[in-house]
């Protein structure tokens, strides 16, 4: 929290409305660091000696004035013990600097995993079903052992089971927002969210803490996720998804793309098997991925992770009774304890598969507590 006085003019010029990452970085780029500060003194005219357009240098000195926008954003991160980071310190990406416009300023919550170079990303579908669970159980756990540090974006399906799975093994995992820090999205998610930080993980945004998770911030995440990683896996997706964007920015950041296949019976598979077609390396086993790096993964992954990968078809219909009874009785909305009287099970198994459940984007929960089948 003892960031300096360059930081906080960092951040303020981060915080003025139409100014984005191509105008912050003409800036940092052309002022001296120790001299930074002096930009509250500057008008349109020196701004434009800068390169900037006309517009961006009014934008940027009727912001400058306003030093409210910069008070009330410090007041949130104190009161709300948020950490931040601006581009060129010790705290941010090494990784997410090095691409083309990295955002000024990021906001984190919980341990900062910035530090490795050890990043991969895994992607995929909000749909997700049972063999993207597999896959993840396949690939994640070496992958923690070996001190790999997973990104995803915090999303329901593939995303919220890799976080899932990451923090039970108490490795090391990092959720990308495409929201501010004080609106976690989905608010579904809030419990794993929790569970990410408990663990040592980490929840990164680049907007400001009291931004609406709107559709327009969805690939801006996209591409910090892509940023802060070495490569990213694609899980299961379709033609058309938000992982295929993620994975677009890798390319155009540099990054190796890993695609995982799948049926040809099912759409969800369409994105990873057309990324293959252009290019992505296949991947059927962990050894795929780390080679790209350098990298062995462990001989062995302990015995709390031993893991197996079951026929694809098997995986596609391992839909349990409990499972499809609560999917069943959910039709309508219910509350826990309905659902209770309704599916023979306990308080605690019943919990565990609500949770397993909303994971899959399968469920949701509204803001009364009532279930509802997706």
């Amino acid at each position: 929290m003892n960031n300096s006085l360059y930081d906080s003019t960092v951040l303020h010029v981060s915080l003025i409305a139409g100014v984005g990452p191509a105008t912050i970085k003409i800036v940092l780029e052309s002022i001296k660091q120790d001299d930074l500060v002096q930009i509250y003194r500057y008008s349109i005219a020196d701004f434009c000696a800068l390169g900037l357009t006309y517009d961006r240098a009014a934008k940027l000195v009727s912001g400058l004035q306003d030093r409210s926008l910069l008070e009330k954003e410090l007041a949130l991160i104190e009161r709300y013990q948020i950490s931040w980071a601006v581009l060129g310190s010790a705290d941010y990406s090494s990784l997410l600097a090095q691409i083309e416009q990295p955002p000024a300023v990021i906001y984190y919550q919980g341990q900062n995993l910035c530090a490795s170079d050890k990043a991969i990303a895994f992607v995929g579908s909000r749909k997700a079903d049972a063999y993207a669970r597999v896959v993840i159980e396949k690939l994640v756990p070496p992958l923690v052992q070996d001190d790999w540090v997973i990104v995803s974006g915090g999303a329901l399906g593939v995303d919220s089971m890799v976080h899932d799975q990451v923090s039970k093994l108490k490795g090391k995992t990092i959720v990308v927002l495409g929201s501010g820090l004080l609106n976690w999205y989905p608010a579904s998610n809030t419990g794993l969210f929790r569970q990410v930080i408990q663990a040592g993980g980490m929840i990164v945004s680049c907007f400001p803490l009291q931004t609406q998770p709107i559709a327009a911030n969805f690939p801006a995440r996209n591409r910090i996720i892509a940023g802060l990683s070495s490569g990213t896996v694609v899980v299961q997706a379709a033609r058309k998804s938000g992982a295929l964007i993620t994975a677009d920015f890798a390319v155009e950041q540099g990054r190796q793309v890993f695609a995982v296949p799948g049926s040809i019976e099912y759409g969800l598979h369409d994105g990873c098997h057309y990324l293959i077609s252009q290019g992505a390396k296949l991947v059927s086993q962990v050894q795929d991925i780390t080679e790209e790096f350098g990298y062995r993964p462990s001989q062995a992954v302990g015995d709390d992770v031993q893991i197996q990968l079951p026929l694809i078809s098997h995986a596609m219909n391992s839909m349990d009774q409990q499972d499809q009874a609560i999917l069943d009785n959910l039709l309508q909305s219910r509350s826990t304890d309905d659902l209770l009287t309704l599916v023979d099970i306990s308080l605690d198994d019943l919990m565990q598969k609500l949770f397993d459940l909303s994971l899959q984007g399968k469920i949701s929960q509204d803001m009364m507590g009532l279930w509802k089948r997706i």
